[in-house]
């Protein structure tokens, strides 16, 4: 299957506006290379989930580690979405999977499969008030937003679609702000940053069964 041309982002317009987000292109790729990554380490016998799982929690934990280090963002966990969140508490950034309109300006992409209902409150202007009161001390490179900086917060997704074709995959994305989510999917988009796809190869199937039996030497004594 040939991969469908997209409609070019403007790198230069892209890189200006991740800028005046506080993040980079090269963030969002990275977390894009982990998620591929860990995704090939699951084989055909583990459960059908594990992919996707170990994928997500690269991603997650690339996007954290690459803002916290570089541009001192915090840990944010915003009404059960595991964010990264710019030092003033006014932009976090999760990540989600989206259809094959993904990164293409000219089209209106969706989320590839329904979100629960946090992805619609902060959609709606983030009205969920989070709880300011920990027991104990904040761990490190973490946030509390107060009920004033969690009602300014706008939560900014990393949208990607994975391609594959022989042994390369592509992936479409863009950084993306919600606008309306109806049942579980984003249905209008309040700003799109469409940005260069990311691309890997290399990919090889695991060996799940091995190729034959393994003989052992056992000394009988």
């Amino acid at each position: 299957m040939a991969v469908l041309p997209l409609a070019a982002p403007d790198n230069n317009d892209c890189h200006a506006r991740l800028a005046a987000l506080g993040t980079k292109l090269e963030y969002l790729h990275e977390a894009l290379r982990a998620g591929e990554e860990a995704r090939r380490t699951a084989t055909l016998n583990h459960p059908a989930n594990t992919a996707g799982t170990r994928a997500y929690e690269e991603h997650v934990r690339i996007l954290r580690e690459m803002h916290i280090r570089h541009e001192g963002w915090k840990r944010l966990r915003h009404d059960y979405l595991e964010v990264v969140c710019s030092p003033d508490g006014a932009v976090a950034i999760g990540v989600m999977p989206g259809d094959a309109a993904t990164g293409d300006p000219l089209l209106s992409p969706r989320n590839a499969r329904r979100r629960g209902g946090s992805t619609a409150r902060v959609a709606e202007e983030n009205a969920f008030q989070q709880m300011e009161l920990f027991a104990g001390p904040r761990p490190r490179n973490e946030i509390v937003l107060s009920k004033e900086e969690t009602q300014r917060l706008q939560v900014w997704f990393l949208v990607w679609h994975r391609h594959q074709v022989g042994d390369k995959v592509f992936f479409p994305c863009e950084l993306s702000l919600p606008g309306d989510v109806t049942d579980g999917y984003v249905t209008r988009w309040e700003q799109r940053i469409p940005l260069p796809a990311f691309q890997m190869d290399g990919i090889e199937r695991l060996d799940d069964d091995g190729d034959g039996e393994i003989d052992i030497a056992i000394d009988f004594r």
